[in-house]
């Protein structure tokens, strides 16, 4: 279960775990200002340049941008009947709110730089677009080949009522279907093929096998492949094109799905699949 103060690790740590204390110890670390090339094993001494605060490392901010097919969306665009889906078929978007978790950046030395958290994206409140690594989060320069983050929460952090702020904010998933909590409410309206203007309701959470009556967790990792070099305090957008849920693999037809998706096993199955090609990396500014 996760609590709202997060933490950083790298992993990998545990290779310089078993080797012998022969080799010359120092600064492995080329991005060090006490970097020495002659020593064999790492032993923590590493030293950065300052930035910005007097902290050593790069504080980091996370930028969502949403798109539909190119076109940015804002909450300026929701209720005009503007967007047309894979199939032809035409729609507005009335909500859009979704959770992603767990964000990783891959140093290009093969470690990864873990920092647990979550944050709620509402459009409703512009704010949440950004989320910012916690003040004591000290990213260390460097080469990097990626950034990759958890879409919903996985099956050890979706907790029923273990996150007071999504409590708060209805956000449960409900207990008959798996419990824990929503990944995405994706809401609009379309126009059906017998001409009536109709809503959906496109929510995302823990599938319901009903089959075996299993909960499977429909969450899954995104890993955005991008080499980027850290130096200072950066900002790193994440693109979401809210067309890709409707098309790419499995092309959506509003008419006949359209409603009570959240117990619609093979629906969950499908916006699983669909996510994959959500997101894409975007720009690293600093």
């Amino acid at each position: 279960m996760k609590s709202k103060v997060i933490s950083i690790g790298i992993l990998g740590l545990a290779l310089a775990f078993g080797t012998t204390s022969c080799k010359k110890e120092g600064c492995t670390d080329s991005n060090a200002t006490n970097y020495d090339a002659n020593a064999k094993k790492d032993d923590g001494s590493c030293e950065y340049p300052v930035v910005g605060d007097g902290h050593d490392g790069s504080h980091i901010m996370i930028k969502m941008m949403h798109n539909y097919d190119g076109a940015t969306i804002t909450p300026a665009d929701f209720n005009d009947i503007k967007y047309t889906n894979d199939k032809g078929t035409n729609h507005s978007i009335t909500k859009i709110k979704y959770l992603v978790s767990d964000f990783v950046l891959y140093k290009a030395d093969g470690d990864s730089i873990v920092v647990e958290g979550y944050n709620l994206v509402d459009f409703t409140n512009t704010n949440t677009f950004a989320y910012a690594f916690p003040e004591d989060v000290h990213v260390p320069y460097g080469d990097y080949t990626g950034l990759g983050f958890t879409w919903g929460f996985d099956s050890t952090d979706n907790v029923s009522g273990a996150y007071p702020d999504l409590n708060a904010a209805n956000w449960s998933w409900p207990s008959m279907i798996g419990g824990g909590y929503h990944y995405m409410q994706f809401e609009g309206r379309f126009i059906a093929g017998t001409g009536d203007t109709l809503s959906f309701a496109y929510h995302n959470g823990t599938a319901k096998n009903p089959n075996t009556g299993a909960f499977e967790n429909n969450s899954f990792p995104v890993k955005l492949n991008q080499s980027f070099t850290i130096s200072n305090d950066a900002s790193i957008s994440v693109n979401m094109d809210f067309a890709e849920w409707f098309k790419n693999p499995n092309q959506w037809d509003l008419d006949s799905m359209y409603t009570m998706l959240m117990p619609n096993y093979q629906a969950q199955i499908m916006m699983n699949q669909n996510g994959r090609s959500v997101f894409s990396f975007g720009t690293v500014t600093q």
